[in-house]
């Protein structure tokens, strides 16, 4: 149903619904790994664990999904549609949007919109723009919460 890019994880814990202040929002969202709801790709997994020490201990229990053939051919379709001035997009972005495409799921981020909900600058190449590009639906922390039925 849902698939988590490492800012829902990591803005969602750190910055506005912190576990120690919601830590309903963070059972439900483990329940929906454990059950199938959320779908956790490696590429998050890893770069979740990478950034934040309070996340990975959190999320080190839960099972991540690595890319099969057909994703992981999309993720380089993807990376070769929008990558960055770099030359890169971030490193689980493509398989995000990938896992998304090819099951039906709709994308969890941060990206692409200030706290107050406006679009950002260059709204096209983040996230949610390039979501819209492939025809994936996208959604924000809060949207998916609702989606997993919460209500608080």
């Amino acid at each position: 149903m849902l698939v988590f890019d490492t800012s829902a994880f990591l803005n969602g814990r750190n910055d506005h619904l912190p576990p120690r202040t919601f830590p309903s929002v963070w059972q439900l969202v483990a329940d929906a790994l454990t059950d199938g709801r959320i779908f956790l790709p490696r590429a998050v997994w890893v770069e979740a664990c990478a950034q934040d020490d309070h996340t990975k201990a959190w999320i080190k229990d839960h099972t991540a999904i690595d890319p099969i053939e057909e994703v992981q051919r999309a993720v380089g379709e993807i990376y070769l549609q929008f990558s960055a001035g770099s030359g890169r997009r971030d490193g689980a972005d493509p398989f995000v949007i990938a896992e998304a495409r090819h099951r039906d799921l709709t994308v969890v981020t941060y990206e692409g919109r200030s706290f107050s909900g406006v679009p950002t600058r260059r709204w096209e190449r983040s996230m949610p723009g390039i979501c819209q590009h492939f025809a994936v639906p996208c959604c924000t922390l809060p949207e998916a919460l609702a989606l997993l039925g919460a209500s608080f």
